[in-house]
């Protein structure tokens, strides 16, 4: 799945007030560039193939 940009102020306007987060002018860019970010690494997670019979292991183990 590829990358696809989206409206960062659409999504910070609505969802701030969802979970009860109030975010300033000055603290906007710094939001919106972690949004982006987490956007970039989510679509990388998306594009790894797992197969159908894969189940979790039970302990997670580093």
């Amino acid at each position: 799945m590829a990358y696809k940009p989206f409206d960062v102020d659409a999504m910070i306007d609505a969802v701030a007030p969802l979970v009860q987060l109030d975010i300033t002018e000055e603290q906007r860019p710094g939001v919106r560039l972690n949004l982006k970010t987490a956007a970039k690494m989510a679509a990388l997670v998306a594009q790894v193939k797992l197969p159908d019979e894969i189940e979790p292991a039970p302990v997670y183990r580093p």
